[in-house]
Protein backbone atom coordinates (compact mmCIF):
# COMPACT_ATOMS: atom_id res chain seq x y z
CA UNK A 1 0.00 0.00 0.00
CA UNK A 2 1.52 3.57 -1.31
CA UNK A 3 1.35 6.70 1.04
CA UNK A 4 -1.46 7.79 -0.98
CA UNK A 5 -3.77 4.88 -1.09
CA UNK A 6 -2.46 4.84 3.22
CA UNK A 7 -4.06 8.49 3.57
CA UNK A 8 -7.06 8.46 1.47
CA UNK A 9 -7.76 4.98 3.26
CA UNK A 10 -6.95 6.82 6.80
CA UNK A 11 -9.72 10.17 5.86
CA UNK A 12 -13.04 7.20 5.28
CA UNK A 13 -11.73 5.69 8.50
CA UNK A 14 -11.91 9.93 10.08
CA UNK A 15 -14.65 10.45 8.31
CA UNK A 16 -16.99 7.62 10.51
CA UNK A 17 -15.08 7.98 13.88
CA UNK A 18 -16.38 11.51 15.02
CA UNK A 19 -14.26 12.73 17.57
CA UNK A 20 -11.51 10.08 18.17
CA UNK A 21 -11.07 10.73 14.16
CA UNK A 22 -10.38 14.16 14.22
CA UNK A 23 -7.75 13.52 16.78
CA UNK A 24 -6.40 10.65 14.65
CA UNK A 25 -6.27 13.13 12.21
CA UNK A 26 -4.08 15.58 14.39
CA UNK A 27 -1.56 12.58 15.41
CA UNK A 28 -1.52 11.22 11.06
CA UNK A 29 -0.85 15.25 10.18
CA UNK A 30 1.87 15.69 12.56
CA UNK A 31 3.32 12.57 11.45
CA UNK A 32 3.68 13.94 7.72
CA UNK A 33 5.22 16.89 9.46
CA UNK A 34 7.96 15.32 10.65
CA UNK A 35 8.89 12.74 8.22
CA UNK A 36 8.66 15.18 5.16
CA UNK A 37 5.75 14.27 3.86
CA UNK A 38 2.93 15.83 1.78
CA UNK A 39 -0.03 16.78 3.31
CA UNK A 40 -2.24 17.95 1.03
CA UNK A 41 -4.23 14.86 1.19
CA UNK A 42 -5.27 15.30 4.48
CA UNK A 43 -5.80 19.13 4.11
CA UNK A 44 -8.73 18.68 1.20
CA UNK A 45 -9.75 15.08 3.02
CA UNK A 46 -9.97 17.19 5.77
CA UNK A 47 -12.54 19.84 3.95
CA UNK A 48 -14.35 17.46 2.13
CA UNK A 49 -15.25 15.40 5.82
CA UNK A 50 -15.75 18.14 7.82
CA UNK A 51 -16.66 21.05 6.35
CA UNK A 52 -14.87 24.40 5.96
CA UNK A 53 -15.10 25.98 9.01
CA UNK A 54 -14.16 22.99 11.14
CA UNK A 55 -11.92 21.94 8.88
CA UNK A 56 -9.83 24.80 8.53
CA UNK A 57 -9.19 25.33 12.42
CA UNK A 58 -8.03 21.65 12.39
CA UNK A 59 -5.60 22.15 9.31
CA UNK A 60 -4.51 25.08 11.00
CA UNK A 61 -3.93 23.19 14.87
CA UNK A 62 -2.38 20.23 12.93
CA UNK A 63 -0.22 21.95 11.07
CA UNK A 64 1.10 24.04 13.71
CA UNK A 65 1.71 20.95 16.38
CA UNK A 66 3.64 19.55 13.58
CA UNK A 67 5.54 22.50 13.80
CA UNK A 68 5.96 22.82 17.60
CA UNK A 69 6.83 18.39 17.75
CA UNK A 70 9.78 19.42 14.87
CA UNK A 71 11.29 21.95 16.94
CA UNK A 72 11.13 20.67 20.26
CA UNK A 73 12.88 17.64 18.61
CA UNK A 74 15.45 19.71 16.71
CA UNK A 75 16.31 22.07 20.41
CA UNK A 76 16.02 18.94 22.81
CA UNK A 77 15.83 15.59 21.64
CA UNK A 78 17.66 15.36 18.40
CA UNK A 79 19.89 18.27 18.35
CA UNK A 80 23.47 16.71 17.71
CA UNK A 81 22.14 14.34 14.88
CA UNK A 82 20.32 16.93 13.15
CA UNK A 83 23.41 19.33 13.10
CA UNK A 84 25.39 16.08 11.58
CA UNK A 85 22.86 15.01 9.35
CA UNK A 86 21.18 18.17 7.83
CA UNK A 87 23.62 20.86 9.78
CA UNK A 88 25.41 21.22 6.33
CA UNK A 89 22.81 20.95 3.76
CA UNK A 90 23.14 24.38 1.80
CA UNK A 91 19.16 24.59 1.99
CA UNK A 92 19.09 24.39 5.13
CA UNK A 93 22.08 26.42 6.51
CA UNK A 94 20.18 29.23 4.20
CA UNK A 95 16.90 28.59 6.11
CA UNK A 96 19.13 28.64 9.43
CA UNK A 97 20.28 31.96 8.43
CA UNK A 98 17.00 33.73 8.06
CA UNK A 99 15.63 32.77 11.09
CA UNK A 100 18.39 33.49 13.06
CA UNK A 101 18.48 37.34 10.99
CA UNK A 102 14.86 37.38 11.46
CA UNK A 103 13.40 35.69 13.99
CA UNK A 104 9.52 35.25 14.42
CA UNK A 105 9.20 37.50 10.90
CA UNK A 106 10.86 35.02 8.65
CA UNK A 107 8.82 32.23 10.39
CA UNK A 108 5.71 33.56 9.38
CA UNK A 109 6.66 34.48 5.94
CA UNK A 110 7.80 31.40 5.44
CA UNK A 111 4.78 29.70 7.03
CA UNK A 112 2.95 31.23 3.44
CA UNK A 113 4.86 30.55 0.99
CA UNK A 114 5.31 27.09 -1.06
CA UNK A 115 8.83 27.53 -1.89
CA UNK A 116 9.89 26.71 1.53
CA UNK A 117 9.98 22.98 3.11
CA UNK A 118 7.87 23.62 6.28
CA UNK A 119 9.57 20.38 7.99
CA UNK A 120 12.66 22.01 7.27
CA UNK A 121 12.08 25.52 9.12
CA UNK A 122 10.72 24.30 12.08
CA UNK A 123 13.82 22.25 12.45
CA UNK A 124 16.08 25.14 11.57
CA UNK A 125 13.95 26.86 14.24
CA UNK A 126 14.83 24.26 16.35
CA UNK A 127 18.70 25.11 16.25
CA UNK A 128 18.63 28.67 17.31
CA UNK A 129 17.68 31.33 20.02
CA UNK A 130 14.32 31.85 19.34
CA UNK A 131 11.24 31.98 21.74
CA UNK A 132 9.09 28.47 21.35
CA UNK A 133 5.74 30.43 21.77
CA UNK A 134 6.64 33.15 19.49
CA UNK A 135 7.92 30.39 16.89
CA UNK A 136 4.21 28.65 17.60
CA UNK A 137 2.11 31.63 17.56
CA UNK A 138 4.06 32.81 14.04
CA UNK A 139 3.68 29.53 12.64
CA UNK A 140 0.12 29.37 13.28
CA UNK A 141 -0.78 32.51 11.82
CA UNK A 142 1.06 31.82 8.81
CA UNK A 143 -0.67 28.29 8.36
CA UNK A 144 -4.08 30.18 8.03
CA UNK A 145 -4.15 31.19 4.23
CA UNK A 146 -2.80 27.66 3.08
CA UNK A 147 -5.00 25.94 5.34
CA UNK A 148 -8.14 27.85 4.40
CA UNK A 149 -7.20 27.76 0.70
CA UNK A 150 -6.82 23.81 0.99
CA UNK A 151 -10.34 22.97 3.32
CA UNK A 152 -11.99 24.89 1.24
CA UNK A 153 -11.08 23.35 -2.33
CA UNK A 154 -12.12 20.24 0.03
CA UNK A 155 -15.26 21.56 1.11
CA UNK A 156 -16.25 22.13 -2.73
CA UNK A 157 -15.60 18.87 -3.47
CA UNK A 158 -17.12 17.03 -0.39
CA UNK A 159 -20.60 18.72 -1.36
CA UNK A 160 -19.98 17.87 -5.08
CA UNK A 161 -19.42 14.43 -4.07
CA UNK A 162 -22.30 14.24 -1.60
CA UNK A 163 -24.90 16.30 -4.37
CA UNK A 164 -24.16 13.40 -6.94
CA UNK A 165 -24.55 10.96 -4.56
CA UNK A 166 -27.89 12.79 -3.95
CA UNK A 167 -27.21 12.89 -0.11
CA UNK A 168 -27.74 16.85 -0.42
CA UNK A 169 -30.18 18.81 -2.53
CA UNK A 170 -28.80 20.38 -5.64
CA UNK A 171 -29.03 24.18 -5.18
CA UNK A 172 -27.95 26.69 -7.68
CA UNK A 173 -27.28 29.63 -5.52
CA UNK A 174 -25.33 27.64 -2.93
CA UNK A 175 -23.15 26.71 -5.86
CA UNK A 176 -22.52 30.11 -7.00
CA UNK A 177 -21.55 31.45 -3.39
CA UNK A 178 -19.22 28.24 -3.65
CA UNK A 179 -18.21 29.16 -6.70
CA UNK A 180 -17.44 32.82 -6.10
CA UNK A 181 -15.74 31.96 -2.54
CA UNK A 182 -13.51 29.58 -4.38
CA UNK A 183 -12.22 32.36 -6.54
CA UNK A 184 -12.00 34.68 -3.88
CA UNK A 185 -10.03 31.86 -2.08
CA UNK A 186 -7.43 31.16 -4.42
CA UNK A 187 -7.33 34.79 -5.54
CA UNK A 188 -5.83 35.45 -1.99
CA UNK A 189 -3.72 32.61 -1.32
CA UNK A 190 -1.58 33.83 -4.61
CA UNK A 191 -1.52 37.42 -3.19
CA UNK A 192 -0.59 36.15 -0.29
CA UNK A 193 1.88 33.25 -1.79
CA UNK A 194 3.63 35.86 -4.09
CA UNK A 195 4.57 38.83 -1.15
CA UNK A 196 5.92 35.68 0.90
CA UNK A 197 7.68 34.70 -2.10
CA UNK A 198 8.99 38.03 -3.08
CA UNK A 199 9.63 38.78 1.04
CA UNK A 200 12.09 35.66 0.63
CA UNK A 201 14.14 36.24 -2.20
CA UNK A 202 14.64 39.87 -1.34
CA UNK A 203 16.01 38.79 1.99
CA UNK A 204 18.41 36.71 0.11
CA UNK A 205 19.25 39.39 -2.64
CA UNK A 206 19.67 41.75 -0.32
CA UNK A 207 22.51 39.51 2.07
CA UNK A 208 23.98 37.57 -1.01
CA UNK A 209 26.66 40.37 -2.23
CA UNK A 210 27.70 41.52 1.21
CA UNK A 211 28.43 37.58 2.21
CA UNK A 212 30.62 37.02 -0.92
CA UNK A 213 32.69 40.17 0.17
CA UNK A 214 32.87 39.28 3.35
CA UNK A 215 36.24 37.41 4.67
CA UNK A 216 36.44 33.38 5.53
CA UNK A 217 37.99 32.58 9.05
CA UNK A 218 41.35 31.82 7.08
CA UNK A 219 41.08 34.78 4.78
CA UNK A 220 40.60 37.21 8.07
CA UNK A 221 43.36 35.54 9.82
CA UNK A 222 45.87 35.66 7.13
CA UNK A 223 44.73 39.53 6.03
CA UNK A 224 45.09 40.46 9.83
CA UNK A 225 48.48 38.68 10.72
CA UNK A 226 49.80 40.67 6.98
CA UNK A 227 48.35 43.66 8.26
CA UNK A 228 50.91 46.48 10.06
CA UNK A 229 50.30 46.76 13.26
CA UNK A 230 50.36 50.38 13.62
CA UNK A 231 53.46 52.55 14.54
CA UNK A 232 56.77 51.26 15.09
CA UNK A 233 58.21 51.37 18.38
CA UNK A 234 60.96 53.75 17.43
CA UNK A 235 58.09 56.56 15.94
CA UNK A 236 55.77 56.15 19.00
CA UNK A 237 59.19 57.08 21.27
CA UNK A 238 60.12 59.73 19.70
CA UNK A 239 56.38 61.35 19.60
CA UNK A 240 56.75 60.64 23.32
CA UNK A 241 60.48 62.88 23.77
CA UNK A 242 58.42 65.58 21.67
CA UNK A 243 55.71 65.97 24.43
CA UNK A 244 58.15 66.30 26.90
Amino acid sequence: MGLSEFLHHSMEWIAHSGWVGAVWFVVLYTLTCVFFLPGSILTIGAGAVYGFWFSTALVAISSTVGAAVNFLTSRYLARNWMQRKIGHNAKFRAVEKAVCAEGWRMILISRMSPIVPHSLVSYAAGLIRISFWKFTFASFVGFLPQSVAYTYIGAVVGKALRTSAGVTPHDPVTWAFYGLGLVATLVVTAITTRIARRSWRTYFAERKPVEQHLPTLGESARSSSQAPLGKSFRENRAEIEKTR
